[in-house]
């Protein structure tokens, strides 16, 4: 598993929530075009990241990221992703970006050192490496190791979040920000419900590896801001608390229930709080025993089982996994062959048992070969040619078909094959 990077990554999250490179905690209740990130401070802007958000019958969303990595431009929205302006078909990798889509996350890895990860919905993630330090600059902050300063801390004076985040408003100023002021009500009892679920039996491994008095707070601002006579509102915040405690090195455990921020699953799927980002399928039944990155929530296969990407069946136990052979797919048990070999379906694999076959050698106009594998080939020669050799002992091997080759006598371009000489044990045999 790849060391925890708590310190390298910024996120915003549900209501309005971010988290610096620096692990500052605000919130910022508008719905302008930001610069989230950007590489303002070094001789060349690798990157640029903005963001907005949306928010549609009281529910807070990421309507649209804008980000231009070393010169390629992304756009997600819509749950649509475009690169250059041109609709992207997953997985995609080109020009130092790569781009892939799980159950639950869209990944995008740049070889200039950044990953982000976007849920679609109200989750979005950077992660920077280390040599960006002291370079950025946006809402995430300047990446210098030190909370507050110089992100709400400058030349003395203390910044609210609206001042901070008006610095980094990408829009015109004829935009007027619509401010959604928080109406506290019996923040006493709503802080004890926020409390007792990040402090349950779920996040033990968690409380020493994230702030869990920022998240609290934020769940409250949360519970207050709810229009709802439920507790879906927490849903998002207690979600990015399990997301950081994982990414931080932690084992978060199943908090959500059908009545508390549920999940339903396709197929015979399951949810999880942390499972492996690496599936394993029928054609890689052991790939998350290779995986590296840090464990995510979403929907998994059941253990014991994988999920069939032959057929897109949802999950299988292994003998039950289906196999490909030129595009076609094939069920357990069913066989395909050629003259040599027969190949049968088992366990997602090809298990295939040699045959005995002719192999067939052929020379043809003098120039054009066929080898006993079926590879051809054409050749021009005037000389004579070993053509095939024999296996004699396990020390010896000798040739067994001669072939001569000479320019044809009405052109000076090809070739004719005018004997071939058969070299037997007893006897030499030529034909001319």
């Amino acid at each position: 598993m790849r060391p925890s990077h708590d310190n390298q990554f910024c996120s915003t999250w549900g209501n309005y929530h971010f988290k610096t490179f620096d692990g500052d905690y605000f919130q910022l209740p508008f719905t302008c075009n930001y610069v989230f990130a950007s590489q303002c401070k070094g001789s060349y802007e690798n990157f640029n990241i903005q963001l907005r958000r949306q928010e549609i019958n009281g529910v807070v969303t990421i309507k649209k990221v804008t980000m231009r990595l070393e010169g390629v431009i992304v756009e997600l929205a819509d749950n649509a992703i475009k690169v250059n302006e041109k609709l992207a078909t997953l997985p995609f990798s080109q020009a130092g970006i790569s781009i892939k889509k799980t159950q639950s996350y869209v990944k995008i890895e740049a070889k200039l050192g950044l990953v982000i990860m976007w849920n679609q919905q109200d989750s979005f993630w950077v992660e920077l490496d280390a040599k960006f330090k002291n370079e950025t600059c946006g809402l995430c902050g300047d990446f210098n190791g030190v909370p507050i300063y110089d992100e709400f801390i400058q030349a003395g004076y203390f910044l609210i979040p609206e001042e901070y985040g008006t610095a980094w408003k990408v829009d015109g100023t004829t935009e007027k920000l619509q401010f959604k002021y928080v109406m506290y009500s019996d923040p006493q009892n709503r802080a004890v419900l926020c409390e007792r679920l990040l402090s349950g039996p779920a996040f033990l491994s968690c409380q020493n590896l994230i702030d869990t008095d920022s998240f609290i707070r934020a769940c409250v601002q949360d519970q207050c801001n709810c229009n709802s006579s439920s507790n879906s509102c927490l849903c998002s915040t207690i979600s990015e608390y399990s997301r950081q405690c994982a990414h931080a090195g932690g084992t978060p455990g199943q908090w959500k229930t059908p009545e508390l921020c549920g999940k339903t699953c396709p197929s015979n799927m399951e949810y999880k709080e942390c499972g492996s980002p690496c599936t394993d399928t029928c054609s890689n039944p052991q790939r998350s025993q290779m995986c590296e990155d840090h464990c995510v929530d979403g929907c998994f296969c059941p253990s014991g089982t994988v999920f069939d990407d032959i057929t897109q069946s949802g999950c299988v136990a292994v003998d039950q996994c289906s196999c490909l052979h030129n595009r076609k797919p094939y069920k357990p048990g069913e066989s395909h062959s050629n003259a040599c070999q027969k190949c049968t379906c088992t366990n997602g694999q090809w298990s295939c048992m040699e045959m005995d076959c002719p192999g067939i050698c052929s020379i043809r106009g003098g120039s054009h070969f066929s080898t006993y594998d079926g590879k051809t080939f054409t050749f021009h020669g005037d000389c004579n040619f070993v053509l095939s050799k024999v296996k004699v002992n396990y020390m010896e091997i000798r040739p067994f078909v001669l072939g001569d080759l000479v320019k044809c006598e009405k052109s000076d371009t090809s070739s004719c094959l005018t004997a071939v000489t058969l070299l037997l044990p007893q006897q030499k045999v030529t034909l001319q």
